[in-house]
């Protein structure tokens, strides 16, 4: 008979928290049913779990990078309360290149990879749920977000956002006001990302009411797939970083602005154990090469630290 266990239960046998279980189970980590208003999970789910079996799919016509599940929550409160790392950030080369160097760094400390967007990594880090956060907005904005707090932000690079549109741009897009034409379609990011708070800000520059742009209501969750319903005809254009276009020759981009992707953390955090050897391994010349070879990124000012 397959056995059911209640939430409880399972947080026993992980060692971890019940409402951590809630998350797993919202996350879509752990499978659950529910009988009645109870939840239970049976013994082949709790298998599942255990043996990381979930999977999930997807298709588009630019391929999505394959990044591991963040069976995380249970790695997360370990290196919470333990001597570890975690970063938010939503994927991305640099990132990823960080991540391994640290992880080989002789000063260098557990580390986890947890994929936020820049607002829910730096309300994360606010509420001391991660340890770093890559946030892709100016810097001016970022102590709103960290009220209270002394942090330090080392850029990373810097990357141009603007469009994406069509191969030789058909549906004439050039500026921000262009997307209030009744024609045009906007392939919209979900609020708390770089492109969604930079699309906010500019509307708000321009005096635009942003009812006025079709589609503006439905929102997707990264620039790979606004860059897929461009290339579909689902949309005629979006804003996105542009290293995406070099990812398909059938798109094009209108640059709008530069922006700087920062890793922001707390400054009382630099003379903390695995920290010294993140900012090492950011300000070292190995790393802007690594930057340089990146399409659409901008290794000029890299290493640089800006104390908020």
């Amino acid at each position: 008979m397959n056995k059911l266990y209640t939430s409880q239960e399972i947080a026993d046998r992980l060692k971890i928290k019940k409402t951590t279980v809630y998350e797993l189970i919202k996350r879509g980590e752990l499978e659950s049913s529910k009988i009645g208003k109870q939840i239970r999970i049976s013994e082949e789910q709790f298998s599942h779990y255990l043996q990381g079996t979930h999977k999930e799919s997807s298709v588009s016509s630019i391929p999505f990078p394959e990044f591991q599940p963040e069976s995380s929550l249970l790695k997360r409160d370990y290196l919470l309360y333990s001597k570890g790392l975690i970063i938010s950030g939503q994927a991305s080369p640099a990132l990823e290149y960080l991540i391994n160097q640290l992880s080989v760094h002789p000063d260098g400390l557990p580390i986890m990879h947890t994929h936020l967007n820049t607002y829910n990594g730096l309300y994360s880090l606010y509420f001391k749920k991660v340890h770093a956060a890559t946030a892709g907005l100016l810097p001016e904005y970022i102590p709103s977000l960290l009220p209270g707090i002394s942090a330090a932000a080392f850029l990373l690079y810097e990357y141009r956002l603007g469009f994406y549109v069509k191969k030789n741009n058909p549906c004439k897009i050039h500026s921000i006001e262009d997307l209030t034409r009744p024609e045009i379609t906007f392939a919209n990011r979900e609020k708390g990302s770089s492109s969604r708070i930079c699309l906010d800000l500019l509307l708000k520059e321009a005096s635009i009411n942003p009812e006025k742009i079709n589609g503006i209501q439905k929102e997707l969750v990264s620039d790979l797939s606004t860059a897929n319903a461009v290339l579909s005809g689902q949309a005629d254009t979006a804003l996105g970083a542009e290293s995406i276009v070099f990812k398909s020759k059938d798109l094009d981009f209108v640059p709008i602005r530069k922006l700087p992707m920062f890793l922001v953390m707390e400054s009382a955090s630099l003379k903390r154990p695995g920290f010294t050897a993140l900012t090492e391994i950011i300000c070292s010349d190995e790393f802007q090469t690594a930057i340089r070879l990146q399409n659409g990124c901008d290794a000029s000012r890299t290493g640089e630290v800006l104390y908020l």
